[in-house]
């Protein structure tokens, strides 16, 4: 009897855990992978490990540098290999990769919103805006622009 009581109060919390709102809304500000245009790029509302706040991530899918990245200032002097880019049109380039779930296809003439950012890709790139005021970046595997 104590072993189906147990069992059952043990159903019951992974129920109430399951179920929980806070779950939910994490899952909400989650990043969202997007590959299009040779590249897989991380859509963050809070991305805690730039700083915080929406940022967008991109590495080329082939797992190279972009051309026109930068070495990096610590030995031994990798080149650069994140394009990141801020609501405001801030940029910078930084070392390290995306990872999360399996990435979202975006195609050309294919439009996708997420965590504030709005996708879209063309035959020659992506491009990647944040809210009303547009700034953000258009990008493929050849060539970065911050805008």
């Amino acid at each position: 009897m104590v072993v189906k009581l147990s069992a059952g109060l043990t159903a019951l919390v992974a129920v109430a855990v399951i179920s929980s709102p806070a779950a939910a809304v994490a899952d909400a500000g989650a990043p969202v992978l997007i590959a299009t245009s040779g590249v897989l790029c991380s859509v963050s509302a809070d991305d805690v490990a730039r700083g915080g706040g929406p940022t967008v991530a991109c590495q080329r899918s082939d797992g190279e540098t972009f051309p026109q990245s930068p070495f990096s200032n610590t030995k031994p002097n990798p080149k650069l290999t994140l394009a990141v880019v801020r609501p405001g049109g801030q940029f910078q380039w930084d070392l390290g990769s995306v990872s999360g779930g399996q990435p979202i296809n975006v195609a050309v003439g294919q439009t996708y919103n997420a965590n504030g950012w709005t996708i879209e890709a063309n035959d020659q790139r992506a491009t990647f805006a944040y809210g009303a005021a547009g700034h953000g970046m258009w990008i493929n595997a050849e060539l970065v622009h911050p805008n």
